[in-house]
């Protein structure tokens, strides 16, 4: 048998070099760090979503108790500056909600003859200015 120079031997590489490691586990981190980001986000958005509409729901709730109040004449003396907290509701709890009736000014009149009824509600994570509904009630 002749002996044969000694070459390296050229096969298939088996596992990876430390480079490609680090390059691997450095593009999961970003993408995890991008997940996390998102998944914060989403979770706000999701609340802040969910605020916006129990508060509409808390100001339309008492806009309709207000239009189907039977005695025209004692709306606003019954109505007009109210602040309710919701302190031991399970699901408000943390919204205010202010009601405010008035009267339009000179009436009475044989012709006009309407209230405006604004309910306004704060709290949890709804924006500063809140949530207003507003509607008119004429005389009937």
């Amino acid at each position: 048998m002749r002996n044969a120079p000694m070459m390296p031997r050229r096969g298939r590489r088996r596992g990876m070099t430390l480079v490609e490691v680090i390059m691997a586990i450095t593009i999961l981190s970003m993408a995890m760090l991008g997940l996390a980001n998102f998944s914060r986000l989403f979770q706000h958005k999701t609340q802040t979503s969910s605020d916006l509409a129990l508060g509409g729901d808390l100001a339309t709730q008492k806009i309709e108790t207000i239009k189907g109040w039977k005695v025209y004449s004692t709306l606003v003396t019954t109505y007009n500056n109210i602040t309710e907290t919701f302190a031991a509701d399970p699901v408000y709890t943390g919204f205010t909600r202010y009601t405010k009736v008035v009267q339009c000014s000179g009436c009475p009149t044989a012709t006009n003859d309407y209230v405006t009824v604004t309910v306004k509600v704060t709290g949890r994570s709804l924006p500063t200015t809140g949530i207003s509904k507003t509607t008119i009630i004429a005389a009937f």
